[in-house]
């Protein structure tokens, strides 16, 4: 597995260096020209960039390298906690150095005093979201393959806007007081609470992905 690690972090110093490179040069241009703040900045590269953790499984499919990986000491599930790790770490990376430009753009476009509690934890639920990202994006692209894996990720996006919106929709009929109650007992949550329950399910979603990827995996041909 150390080698298959040392093989993305080489591809992610080759391709994700210019993609980081252009996505903080279009969330700095964003913040300084129009009126999101430095949070959409950590938001928005830090998810973007999930993505492209995912995409090298792409460069496994191309020209039958997966044929050649499982000639090496790589097993089927060797492979697939590689990709989990190196996702894991990859996000973890990429989070700590737009941490830093968005307390930089905050410290320089924001006089008042900065409530750094908020602040992080408003970035560790950005992390959060990361990884639910990609935990759903691995499974989807080992289960497909090129054009199909492109359709099942739209598929897939326009699937949850039709969940929220049938959600919001059937939370209307819910009786007031229940809707109520459920207000009450979130926003009664300490930042610590709502970081706990996000971390919770974030680590549901991540376990779930990474046993329905084993067995993808264990299944698939080459």
């Amino acid at each position: 597995m150390k080698g298959m690690l040392i093989k993305d972090f080489r591809l992610l110093k080759n391709q994700g260096k210019t993609l980081i490179l252009m996505l903080l040069a279009v969330a700095v241009f964003m913040n300084l020209i129009t009126d999101v703040g430095p949070s959409f900045v950590v938001g928005y590269i830090t998810i973007i960039f999930s993505l492209f953790t995912v995409s090298t499984i792409s460069y496994d499919e191309f020209d039958n390298c997966y044929l050649f990986l499982m000639t090496l000491p790589v097993s089927r599930k060797n492979y697939v906690n590689e990709k989990y790790l190196f996702a894991l770490l990859s996000i973890v990376l990429t989070w700590c150095v737009v941490m830093v430009l968005g307390t930089g753009l905050m410290l320089m476009s924001n006089s008042e005093k900065i409530d750094m509690a908020e602040w992080m934890g408003s970035g560790v639920g950005y992390i959060f979201a990361a990884w639910i990202c990609m935990g759903i994006m691995i499974p989807l692209r080992l289960r497909f393959e090129g054009e199909k894996a492109r359709y099942a990720n739209f598929i897939l996006i326009a699937s949850v806007f039709i969940a929220a919106f049938l959600a919001s929709k059937a939370a209307g009929y819910l009786p007031a007081e229940t809707v109520e109650n459920v207000k009450n007992w979130f926003y009664g949550m300490s930042a610590g609470g709502v970081l706990g329950l996000f971390a919770g399910i974030t680590a549901a979603i991540v376990i779930i992905s990474y046993v329905c990827s084993r067995r993808i995996m264990a299944k698939k041909e080459f």
